[in-house]
């Protein structure tokens, strides 16, 4: 005979139900794209500005930890704001429940008669909710107000991947400027690696969203190759107009 929970248990923790990361996803892809595009954009510019490779550094590694710090300060803010948003919301919903439940249950009869549920199936429904208010509200944050506690949770660990993908990946276009390498490459170099660390974000993203394996670095590159260009482009116009070569 067929354990069904036992092999529901089992179906819940296959890998196709996501990946670890999945959670995180969205800190990892959107600071290790900001970290490449803008540290690139200092390497492209003053290239673009003929400014000397020491100016790349010093510009660099003040971009790489100043932008990374707001990055994560900004990531972990964004959050613990819709966090107080969520738990202010909640607890409206309570004190409405205790001020006009008919109404409240009203509501929670009306969210079910959009998705087709009627007559004795709607109203046992209504019933089995609100007979527990921590589920009642559970339903009205949710379709009330589109929220639930795990889409407003953890913002010291999201604003911590969002400041570490930040670094990695941002620090990538750094590396032929910090580790010697010849100066009439460094920058053919730089934009080699800049190019190999948005196709590896890219990837990083089709793997862990499980969507078709060249969109993500496709998608990526292009972008950040368009910061690039806007970046080296406003180099060499400072250069032609304010004629800064030093």
């Amino acid at each position: 005979m067929r354990d069904i929970q036992a092999d529901l248990e089992a179906h819940l923790k296959e890998e196709r139900h996501g990946s670890r990361l999945g959670p995180y996803i969205q800190d990892i892809v959107y600071g290790g794209n900001d970290g490449i595009v803008t540290t690139f954009a200092v390497v492209a510019g003053t290239m673009g500005a003929d400014l000397p490779h020491y100016v790349v550094i010093i510009l660099g590694m003040a971009n790489l930890l100043a932008d990374a710090t707001s990055m994560g300060t900004g990531a972990f803010l964004s959050i613990k704001s819709e966090m107080d948003q969520y738990e202010r919301l909640r607890k409206e919903e309570y004190e409405e429940i205790e001020e006009d439940p008919e109404l409240e249950r009203e509501e929670v009869r009306e969210f079910f008669r959009e998705k087709g549920l009627e007559g004795e199936e709607l109203e046992k429904v209504t019933s089995v909710i609100t007979q527990d208010k921590d589920k009642w509200v559970d339903i009205m944050m949710l379709e009330e107000h589109g929220l639930t506690k795990d889409s407003a949770s953890q913002p010291f660990v999201h604003g911590i991947i969002t400041f570490c993908s930040f670094i990695v990946f941002g620090a990538i276009p750094l590396l032929p400027y910090l580790f010697g390498v010849a100066r009439e490459v460094r920058f053919e170099i730089a934009i080699w690696s800049t190019f190999a660390a948005l196709v590896a974000l890219g990837l990083t993203r089709s793997i862990v969203t499980r969507e078709r394996l060249l969109r993500g670095p496709i998608e990526v590159v292009l972008i950040g190759a368009l910061g690039a260009v806007v970046a080296y482009g406003i180099g060499v116009m400072l250069k032609d107009l304010v004629g800064i070569v030093l």
